[in-house]
Protein backbone atom coordinates (compact mmCIF):
# COMPACT_ATOMS: atom_id res chain seq x y z
CA UNK A 1 0.00 0.00 0.00
CA UNK A 2 1.06 3.43 -0.85
CA UNK A 3 1.06 6.29 1.27
CA UNK A 4 0.76 10.04 -0.74
CA UNK A 5 0.92 13.67 1.22
CA UNK A 6 -1.68 15.85 -1.11
CA UNK A 7 -0.97 19.62 -1.32
CA UNK A 8 -3.88 20.40 1.35
CA UNK A 9 -1.52 18.26 3.61
CA UNK A 10 -4.19 15.00 4.01
CA UNK A 11 -2.69 11.37 3.78
CA UNK A 12 -3.78 9.31 1.06
CA UNK A 13 -4.01 5.53 1.11
CA UNK A 14 -4.12 3.35 -2.07
CA UNK A 15 -2.99 0.60 -3.52
CA UNK A 16 -0.10 0.18 -6.67
CA UNK A 17 -1.28 -1.15 -10.00
CA UNK A 18 1.32 -4.53 -8.82
CA UNK A 19 -0.80 -4.89 -5.95
CA UNK A 20 -4.31 -5.20 -7.77
CA UNK A 21 -2.83 -7.31 -10.70
CA UNK A 22 -1.02 -9.72 -8.04
CA UNK A 23 -5.23 -9.85 -6.28
CA UNK A 24 -6.99 -10.11 -9.41
CA UNK A 25 -4.51 -13.48 -10.51
CA UNK A 26 -5.17 -14.65 -7.49
CA UNK A 27 -9.08 -14.55 -7.69
CA UNK A 28 -8.87 -15.64 -11.37
CA UNK A 29 -6.78 -18.85 -10.16
CA UNK A 30 -9.32 -19.41 -7.64
CA UNK A 31 -12.39 -19.57 -9.87
CA UNK A 32 -10.07 -21.49 -12.43
CA UNK A 33 -10.53 -24.26 -9.69
CA UNK A 34 -13.89 -23.55 -8.36
CA UNK A 35 -15.61 -23.28 -11.80
CA UNK A 36 -15.25 -26.60 -12.84
CA UNK A 37 -15.98 -28.23 -9.58
CA UNK A 38 -18.87 -26.29 -9.60
CA UNK A 39 -20.47 -27.89 -13.09
CA UNK A 40 -19.55 -30.92 -11.51
CA UNK A 41 -21.57 -30.87 -8.78
CA UNK A 42 -24.44 -29.38 -11.38
CA UNK A 43 -24.74 -32.22 -12.92
CA UNK A 44 -24.26 -34.78 -9.91
CA UNK A 45 -27.31 -33.37 -8.77
CA UNK A 46 -29.35 -33.49 -12.15
CA UNK A 47 -28.35 -37.56 -12.29
CA UNK A 48 -28.99 -37.44 -8.53
CA UNK A 49 -32.52 -36.13 -9.43
CA UNK A 50 -32.95 -38.66 -12.56
CA UNK A 51 -32.44 -41.38 -10.30
CA UNK A 52 -34.75 -40.20 -7.95
CA UNK A 53 -37.60 -40.29 -10.71
CA UNK A 54 -36.44 -43.39 -12.04
CA UNK A 55 -37.22 -44.97 -8.71
CA UNK A 56 -40.76 -43.34 -8.28
CA UNK A 57 -41.92 -44.95 -11.10
CA UNK A 58 -40.88 -48.40 -10.25
CA UNK A 59 -42.11 -47.88 -6.71
CA UNK A 60 -45.74 -46.58 -8.50
CA UNK A 61 -45.52 -50.19 -10.58
CA UNK A 62 -44.35 -52.39 -7.75
CA UNK A 63 -47.70 -50.71 -5.95
CA UNK A 64 -49.96 -50.98 -9.38
CA UNK A 65 -48.55 -54.76 -9.63
CA UNK A 66 -49.52 -55.37 -5.99
CA UNK A 67 -53.05 -53.88 -6.39
CA UNK A 68 -53.65 -55.79 -9.40
CA UNK A 69 -52.89 -59.17 -8.22
CA UNK A 70 -49.23 -59.74 -9.99
CA UNK A 71 -50.05 -58.07 -13.37
CA UNK A 72 -47.76 -55.27 -14.68
CA UNK A 73 -48.99 -52.57 -16.70
CA UNK A 74 -50.01 -54.62 -20.54
CA UNK A 75 -48.07 -53.01 -23.58
CA UNK A 76 -49.90 -53.29 -26.82
CA UNK A 77 -47.15 -52.84 -28.79
CA UNK A 78 -43.51 -51.91 -29.04
CA UNK A 79 -43.97 -47.93 -29.53
CA UNK A 80 -47.08 -47.74 -27.50
CA UNK A 81 -45.34 -44.23 -25.40
CA UNK A 82 -48.84 -44.10 -22.99
CA UNK A 83 -48.33 -47.53 -21.24
CA UNK A 84 -47.34 -46.56 -17.85
CA UNK A 85 -49.32 -42.82 -18.08
CA UNK A 86 -52.70 -44.53 -18.58
CA UNK A 87 -51.80 -47.07 -15.87
CA UNK A 88 -50.26 -45.08 -13.33
CA UNK A 89 -51.49 -41.54 -13.73
CA UNK A 90 -53.27 -39.75 -11.19
CA UNK A 91 -53.97 -43.15 -8.76
CA UNK A 92 -50.19 -43.88 -8.39
CA UNK A 93 -48.27 -41.14 -9.90
CA UNK A 94 -49.40 -37.41 -10.01
CA UNK A 95 -47.16 -37.70 -13.79
CA UNK A 96 -45.17 -39.75 -15.32
CA UNK A 97 -41.70 -37.66 -14.26
CA UNK A 98 -39.84 -36.21 -17.32
CA UNK A 99 -36.46 -38.08 -18.07
CA UNK A 100 -33.47 -36.11 -18.97
CA UNK A 101 -29.88 -37.62 -19.11
CA UNK A 102 -27.89 -34.38 -18.08
CA UNK A 103 -25.41 -33.92 -20.51
CA UNK A 104 -26.50 -35.43 -23.62
CA UNK A 105 -30.64 -35.60 -24.26
CA UNK A 106 -33.47 -33.15 -22.92
CA UNK A 107 -35.84 -34.28 -21.14
CA UNK A 108 -39.08 -36.23 -22.09
CA UNK A 109 -41.85 -38.09 -21.35
CA UNK A 110 -42.06 -41.08 -23.53
CA UNK A 111 -41.87 -44.88 -22.51
CA UNK A 112 -41.02 -47.54 -24.99
CA UNK A 113 -42.69 -50.84 -24.85
CA UNK A 114 -39.31 -53.29 -25.04
CA UNK A 115 -38.05 -56.42 -23.48
CA UNK A 116 -34.57 -56.28 -23.89
CA UNK A 117 -32.81 -53.88 -21.16
CA UNK A 118 -29.98 -52.87 -24.21
CA UNK A 119 -32.24 -52.10 -27.16
CA UNK A 120 -30.90 -50.42 -30.34
CA UNK A 121 -29.87 -46.84 -30.76
CA UNK A 122 -33.36 -46.54 -32.56
CA UNK A 123 -34.76 -45.27 -28.55
CA UNK A 124 -31.67 -43.77 -27.36
CA UNK A 125 -32.55 -40.84 -25.66
CA UNK A 126 -36.06 -40.52 -26.03
CA UNK A 127 -37.22 -41.21 -22.52
CA UNK A 128 -37.65 -45.00 -20.68
CA UNK A 129 -37.35 -48.45 -21.86
CA UNK A 130 -40.44 -50.95 -19.93
CA UNK A 131 -41.23 -54.04 -20.56
CA UNK A 132 -45.00 -55.06 -19.72
CA UNK A 133 -44.68 -57.53 -22.73
CA UNK A 134 -43.98 -61.34 -21.44
CA UNK A 135 -45.09 -62.29 -18.03
CA UNK A 136 -42.30 -65.01 -17.87
CA UNK A 137 -39.66 -62.93 -18.59
CA UNK A 138 -37.27 -62.33 -15.83
CA UNK A 139 -37.38 -58.45 -16.46
CA UNK A 140 -41.38 -58.26 -16.74
CA UNK A 141 -42.17 -54.64 -15.27
CA UNK A 142 -38.68 -53.55 -15.53
CA UNK A 143 -37.99 -49.92 -16.08
CA UNK A 144 -34.75 -48.84 -17.10
CA UNK A 145 -32.98 -45.23 -19.13
CA UNK A 146 -33.46 -45.57 -22.71
CA UNK A 147 -29.80 -44.17 -23.01
CA UNK A 148 -26.16 -45.97 -24.22
CA UNK A 149 -24.04 -42.86 -22.41
CA UNK A 150 -22.19 -43.19 -19.24
CA UNK A 151 -22.65 -41.01 -16.16
CA UNK A 152 -20.09 -39.62 -14.27
CA UNK A 153 -19.16 -42.35 -12.93
CA UNK A 154 -18.54 -44.05 -16.36
CA UNK A 155 -22.18 -46.09 -15.88
CA UNK A 156 -24.31 -46.66 -19.06
CA UNK A 157 -27.69 -44.98 -17.98
CA UNK A 158 -29.40 -48.41 -19.56
CA UNK A 159 -28.21 -49.85 -16.11
CA UNK A 160 -30.27 -48.15 -14.10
Amino acid sequence: MIKVVTSAGKLRRGFTLIELMIVVAIIGILAAIAVPKFAELVRKSKEGALRGNLSSIRAALRIYYADNEAVFPVCAHSSNSSVLTDSLVPKYLKEVPAIAVPGYHAASRNVYCHYDPVPGHEHDGRGLMYNGERSTDPLYGSVWIACTHTDLKSNSWTTY
